[in-house]
Order: structure tokens, then C-alpha cells, then sequence
């Protein structure tokens, strides 16, 4: 895809609860991220199900006036019930016939060759010197290409220039491995957290194992806590915001959700070292991001039971990204933005 200098470029990641809003520009080699926002979906919003463009189509018109956003392209992501996701080993390359190789061996694997698809891909491994010969991991995924149209529609109606769309999952590995995430240090679980279910990736020596979709997502963990937290407890009325915190004498009480979690983990790593790799290995460490990923000491829940060292997508970990808003300091695991600040750093990359 074609990078944009100049005005930068917009990322929106859809959710059926919220709509997250970003924009960066580049400078040399610096990456300026210099507006985020979250617009929650209403009712009003929806129709049947789907974005009632007539309504949510001039709130995205009014957030980007709001940030003072010159550019109108954009790139978007969005949940997709099943994409297709791997990682294939391709020769040294330009960019050009590195696209022309990925979308033949797409073809060829994708399981219904009737489906008229979206192709991407996003190597994972081009810093190496390598010589003639040599090979390196693309990222490669496809989704139907009707899935699409809706947003089309929608971007209309915001008078937004649609030039890019990206898959959820892909872009949290994307920013994965800008914040400089070993990948090649024994198996890797990756908890992409959605509003009502999660991504659960496995990633062993450089390359995607294993993606399964789980039914426990944030909508979950908060019916639980509004089930479980006293009537009386200050905290509750914060259950709806996206930087609720847990208080820590009420962490037990998402148990049921760490327990159901763990569960689906277990059953993902014994499939994955039992069917497809057939030998033994360990979870090195896990990566926790996404839109769902709530509340903001998430990783203090999870380590009730789950004993792994467990890795926030942090923007200092990022020195060639510079996050000139106050979302940084207010909420510093970036982790919760990946989906769409992955869309931004690919557009002006």
C-alpha cells in the first residue's frame, strides 16, 4: 500500500459498543500520533444490526472536525467472524512482486476458491541482511470481500476517502513486533480481547500456529463484576468507562471470568503441542491487547491463576512514535489502541 506523508492518515476500528478514532503523520523518521478518541455506538446508531450511516456517519464527520484533522483518508479495521490468517515464507523481494507471490499462494490455500477475497500481507522480518536465496515470514491474511461494504457506505457518509482496510488481529502483531517482541522465544500467546469475545493466537519461531476465537470478551468480565461487586460500592458506577480499574480488594471476583479464560487457553495450547506440533514446548510469556482489553490492570486479573509474565503494548517501547495526546499518560498500556494505531503506522510507515 501507497505511505502518506503530509496531512497523515486516519484509523477507525469498529466495534458494535465503541468506535476508536486515531490520526498520525509522519516526520523523517518519527511517527507523531497526535489525536485518539473513542465514540460509543448507540442504538441510534445501529439498524438491524448495522451502522445506520444517516446518524453515525456525521458523529465520525464531527470527532475528526473536533481533532482538527485535515486529511480525510482513512484505514479501517473490523471484526471478521472467521479471517484467514498465515504466515507464509517468501524470498527476498521488492514490495511489488512480494504482493503479486503473496496473492498467488493466497489463492491456493484459501479454502473456497469461489469467494471473491481482500488480500494483505505485512512482513515480519525484513530488517535482516539476507542474501540471494534467502527467505523471510510474511504476515498474510484475506477476508471476503462483501464484508467490506457497509464500511464503504459509512465512510461516504463521514466524506471520508477509504484507502485501506486491515485485519484486527494483523495489526496487533503488527505493533507486537515494532515494540520489539521476540517471537522466536518459545511459544507465544497473544490475547486480542474483543467486546464479547477474544483472539487467542499462538506464535512459535516467527510464525502464526494457531488462532482460535473465544466466547469471553469484555462485555463478560463487566456482566460478572456488576453481578458480583456489592450494590453499595463506589466503583460500580465507573463499570461502563474504558479506564476502569478494579479495585484490588474486588480482584477475586472476576475468578469465574479467569477461570473460563484459562480453560479455553489450556485447551488451545494442548490442541496446538498435541495435533500440530506433536512434541512438548511451554508459553514463554503472553502479549494482552485489543479494543476489549478492560480494565486497565487487566493483567493483575489474569494473574490470579495464569503464572506467565505477561507483556502491555506500551508506547515507550516505541522511541519512533511520539503520542502527543494525554490518552498516553491517562491510560499508558496502548494495548487497548493497537487495532487501529496498527492501520495509522501502515498508512504513514
Amino acid at each position: 500500500m501507497k505511505r502518506y506523508v503530509g496531512s497523515g492518515i486516519i484509523g477507525l476500528h469498529f466495534t458494535q459498543e465503541e468506535l476508536f478514532l486515531a490520526h498520525g503523520q509522519r516526520t523523517g523518521q518519527t511517527f507523531h500520533v497526535g489525536s485518539m478518541d473513542v465514540i460509543d455506538i448507540t442504538q441510534h446508531m445501529l439498524e438491524g444490526g448495522e451502522y445506520n450511516t444517516l446518524t453515525l456517519g456525521p458523529v465520525i464527520e464531527e470527532a475528526i472536525r473536533s481533532h482538527r484533522i485535515k486529511t480525510r483518508k482513512a484505514i479501517i479495521s473490523f471484526p471478521v467472524k472467521f479471517p484467514w490468517i498465515r504466515v507464509i515464507d517468501v524470498p527476498v523481494m521488492s514490495q511489488r512482486e512480494m504482493s503479486r507471490i503473496v496473492r498467488l499462494e493466497v489463492e491456493r490455500l484459501y479454502l473456497d476458491s469461489t469467494v471473491e477475497k481482500l488480500i494483505d500481507f505485512f512482513p515480519l522480518d525484513d530488517s535482516k541482511d539476507k542474501g540471494p536465496g534467502g527467505t523471510m515470514p510474511v504476515l498474510s491474511c484475506a477476508i471476503p470481500k462483501n464484508s467490506v461494504a457497509p464500511y464503504i457506505d459509512l465512510l461516504e457518509s463521514a466524506k471520508l476517502e477509504l484507502i485501506g482496510i486491515d485485519l484486527v488481529e494483523v495489526n496487533v502483531l503488527k505493533m507486537a513486533a515494532l515494540q520489539g517482541v521476540d517471537f522466536n522465544d518459545g511459544i507465544t500467546l497473544i490475547l486480542n480481547f474483543n467486546t464479547t469475545s477474544t483472539d487467542l493466537m499462538l506464535m512459535e519461531n516467527n510464525k502464526l500456529q494457531l488462532v482460535r476465537k473465544v466466547g469471553q470478551g469484555k462485555q463478560q468480565l463487566r456482566e460478572i463484576l456488576n453481578r458480583t461487586m456489592p450494590p453499595d460500592d463506589m466503583a460500580r458506577r465507573d463499570l461502563g468507562n474504558t479506564d476502569f480499574t478494579v479495585p484490588t480488594e474486588h480482584l477475586s471476583l472476576a475468578g469465574e471470568y479467569v477461570t473460563s479464560m484459562l480453560g479455553e487457553i489450556r485447551r488451545s495450547i494442548e490442541f496446538y503441542l498435541t495435533d500440530i506440533k506433536r512434541q512438548e514446548g511451554n508459553v514463554s510469556k503472553v502479549i494482552l491487547a485489543g479494543s476489549g482489553y478492560w480494565p486497565t490492570n487487566l493483567p493483575a486479573i489474569l494473574g490470579m491463576q495464569l503464572h506467565l509474565p505477561m507483556i502491555d503494548l506500551k508506547f515507550e517501547r516505541m522511541p519512533d512514535v511520539i503520542c502527543e495526546t494525554s490518552f498516553s499518560r491517562e491510560f499508558p498500556a496502548c494495548g487497548v489502541y493497537a487495532p487501529v494505531l496498527g492501520s495509522v503506522l501502515r498508512g504513514i510507515g
